[in-house]
């Protein structure tokens, strides 16, 4: 692993964090879904360093958005501007060149994480986008300025109602899927990926999910990320985290 330099750190509200790093460390340029990992403690617990979606990237830099929630996630929180931490990446499968002229980004809870890059990506290529983002709550929605100063629609769900639309983020996207020419790219909780591959299969909607799970080395060499797909087990670090869709389905 490299080594980064912390150009800023910012909590945001509710234990959630935007880091960003010089991104000179980086092996070749990023496509939007892809991760690094990360490590900014010398000592051997935690053992392992965490992966992290490329949530946003400039020139120099690029940026992580985290949640903190154990002792890794502490530990990286506790950076400041001008320290170094390791960093490996960008690795694993980014999301695909959409084969529609209109991309719907549907992301759940922390699940926003990539596509604030993917969005900057997408517009620079002329597409349309509109982002779907479904939460628990208010407190849980992430970033949403940032994604409007790109005047990029959005529409909420949160579940107990406090922003948008009280409900899960699937309601509203079922109806939007119908007779519309789309490319779905979602991020969040295995069971709302679930669910948006069975909407976009009955849609014969264009669909790639980024997967969520637990890594360790970020290689493929640990079996630590193992999901089970239509056609298999697979690495989420090397065959993911982006997948088609229809390869999550069990049916």
């Amino acid at each position: 692993m490299l080594k980064a330099s912390v150009i800023s750190q910012r909590l945001l509200k509710d234990n959630f964090a935007l880091l960003w790093l010089d991104k000179t460390p980086l092996k070749k340029p990023p496509r939007p879904g892809q991760f690094v990992m990360l490590r900014s403690w010398s000592t051997l617990e935690p053992l392992l360093a965490r992966p992290f979606s490329i949530h946003d990237l400039n020139e120099k830099a690029f940026a992580v958005l985290y949640q903190i929630k154990g002792r890794g996630t502490s530990l990286l929180s506790q950076v400041r501007r001008g320290q170094k931490l390791s960093v490996l990446g960008p690795l694993g499968k980014g999301f695909p060149t959409p084969p529609t002229p209109k991309v719907i980004l549907v992301a759940g809870g922390i699940g926003i994480a990539p596509f604030l890059f993917a969005a900057r990506w997408l517009k620079a290529q002329n597409y349309k986008i509109h982002l779907f983002y479904g939460a628990r709550s208010r407190k849980d929605l992430l970033r949403l300025t940032a994604f409007r100063a790109l005047k990029i629609p959005v529409t909420i769900t949160t579940e107990d109602g406090s922003a948008g639309h009280k409900g899960l983020i699937t309601t509203p996207l079922s109806q939007t899927l119908k007779d519309k020419a789309v490319t779905v790219f979602a991020c969040g909780p295995l069971p709302m990926l679930r669910a948006v591959a069975r909407l976009t299969q009955e849609h014969n909607t264009p669909a790639y999910l980024s997967l969520e799970s637990r890594m360790a080395c970020g290689l493929g060499l640990c079996l630590g990320c193992v999901v089970e797909t239509k056609h298999g087990y697979i690495h989420v670090c090397q065959e993911g985290p982006v997948i088609e869709a229809a390869n999550l389905l069990n049916d």
